[in-house]
C-alpha cells in the first residue's frame, strides 16, 4: 500500500509541476514563440525528463495525464489521434531517454552519477528525441514536415532541460550539503 501511495504521489508531483511550468513558460516566453506551440524556450521539457529520472514510470504516467490534459482542455488539435499521440509521444520520448541515460550512466537515486557532461548528453537526447517524436507522427498523418519547428521544439526542448536539470542538481546538492542526514530526497526519489 505505502509503495502505491508514493507512486500516486510521484504522478501527482509530475502532472502538477508539468502543468505549473507549461503556464509559466506561456507567461514568461510567449514572445518567443516560433507558432502555435513551438517555443524557443521550453521550460517544461525539463520536468519531463527530470521527472521520469526521478520517479521512472510514475513520472511518464503523470505526463502523460498532463499532455492529455493539456492537448484536449487547452490546445487546439485538428483530430482526437493528434491530440492522443501528441500526449503520448510528449511522455514516451523523455521516459525513453530516462532509461537510457541510467542505463549507459548507471545513474542512481537523486540524479548521483549526472555530471555535468552527461547532463549535457542527457538534455540533448531527451531535446532531440522529443521533437522528432513529435513531429514524426505529424507526418505520418499529413506527409510533410514543418524543418523551421523542428528545428526551434529541438532548442526550445534542449534549453528548457537544461535549465530545470541544472536547478535540480544544484537543489539537491544544496539540500544534501546543508542536511546531510535529511531524509525528505530520499523518500520522494527512491
Amino acid at each position: 500500500m505505502k509503495a502505491a501511495a508514493r507512486h500516486l504521489a510521484h504522478v501527482g508531483i509530475t502532472l502538477v509541476s508539468f502543468l505549473f511550468l507549461n503556464w509559466l513558460n506561456e507567461l514568461a516566453f510567449i514572445r518567443l514563440e516560433q507558432s502555435a506551440g513551438v517555443n524557443w524556450v521550453f521550460i517544461p521539457a525539463g520536468i519531463r525528463l527530470l521527472s521520469t529520472l526521478l520517479f521512472g514510470l510514475a513520472g511518464f504516467e503523470g505526463l502523460l495525464l498532463a499532455g492529455l490534459y493539456l492537448n484536449f482542455h487547452h490546445f487546439s488539435f485538428g483530430s482526437d489521434f493528434r491530440a492522443w499521440s501528441g500526449a503520448v509521444a510528449g511522455a514516451l520520448a523523455p521516459y525513453l531517454a530516462s532509461l537510457f541515460a541510467r542505463h549507459w550512466f548507471d545513474l542512481r537515486p537523486r540524479l548521483k552519477g549526472l555530471t555535468p557532461r552527461r547532463l549535457l548528453f542527457t538534455g540533448a537526447l531527451c531535446g532531440v528525441m522529443s521533437p522528432v517524436f513529435h513531429h514524426a507522427l505529424v507526418w505520418v498523418l499529413s506527409g510533410t514536415v514543418d524543418w523551421t519547428a523542428l528545428a526551434v521544439m529541438i532548442v526550445g526542448d534542449t534549453v528548457g532541460i537544461l535549465i530545470v536539470l541544472t536547478a535540480a542538481k544544484g537543489v539537491i546538492a544544496l539540500i544534501e550539503r546543508r542536511h546531510p542526514a535529511t531524509q525528505v530526497m530520499r523518500r520522494w526519489t527512491s
